[in-house]
């Protein structure tokens, strides 16, 4: 098996790309964050180590460096230890894929001043890796991007009053696998919604639900396998539907 460890720089032995190592999740898995900042699980063995952490770069060493290495040669490196991640406990609804936006009041009892605190919860038996975005202008800006395992929640950020309206247009996209075991293929996840910042100042905005203790206001983003779609009606639909009601 390769010797990784956290803080490696690596290339990917069988396709174009590499990044840095973060963490691993098994004895298998390394988690690599690539150029782009995206956390993406890679097999250890297709990771060759370009530079070891502390910035040593591999079979470039100065004449200084190599006099050294001679009077004092290098300990060998430890291989990296790795912890197997515990299995995750699955359930028969979680084989289909239910995915929300969650936001909580930090004040519930201030709603026109608090702040609000917003998780993705991921109510599955798959890893999900995704990527949460809001609209600006034309463009799309990244807020959150990374893995989140199955049957859990995870937060995202907290939200200012005053920046409740980048939330206006948000987007989310996700792929889901399983680690060391076959599964069921999903299609990739891509998602657009329209996040009304009204309901945040109404107390009846936030419910009781399934995955917090305290009163949430939800977006799903996919229930079941079944992605969320807006709802879009033209004028001149509902131009049309009046005149046939006449």
């Amino acid at each position: 098996m390769n010797k990784l460890s956290v803080g490696d720089r690596v290339r990917f032995l069988n396709t174009v790309g590499g990044g840095t190592v973060k963490g691993f999740l098994n004895k298998q898995l390394a988690m690599v964050e690539d150029e782009h900042g995206f956390d993406l699980p890679v097999l250890i063995s297709e990771c060759v180590v370009v530079e070891a952490a502390g910035n040593d770069k591999l079979g470039q060493l100065s004449d200084d460096d190599e006099l050294t290495s001679k009077e004092h040669p290098p300990q060998e490196k430890p291989e990296a230890k790795v912890t197997a991640t515990e299995i995750p406990e699955e359930t028969r609804e979680g084989e289909k894929i239910t995915t929300c936006l969650a936001f909580l009041p930090t004040d519930v009892k201030n709603l026109s001043t608090t702040g609000y605190e917003c998780y993705f919860v991921n109510d599955s038996n798959y890893w999900l890796f995704f990527n949460y975005m809001s609209r600006e202008n034309n463009s799309w800006k990244s807020r959150y991007s990374g893995s989140v395992e199955p049957n859990t929640k995870i937060f995202l950020e907290e939200i200012g009053k005053e920046q409740l309206n980048e939330l206006e247009k948000v987007s989310v996209q996700f792929i889901a696998f399983k680690h060391n075991k076959p599964y069921r293929f999903k299609n990739p996840c891509s998602v657009e919604l329209r996040i009304d910042t009204v309901k945040f100042f109404k107390l009846h905005s936030f419910r009781e639900n399934d995955y917090f203790d305290e009163d949430a206001l939800l977006y799903y983003i996919m229930r079941s396998d079944q992605p969320e779609r807006e709802l879009l009606v033209s004028a001149g639909e509902i131009e049309r539907a009046l005149r046939e009601k006449e």
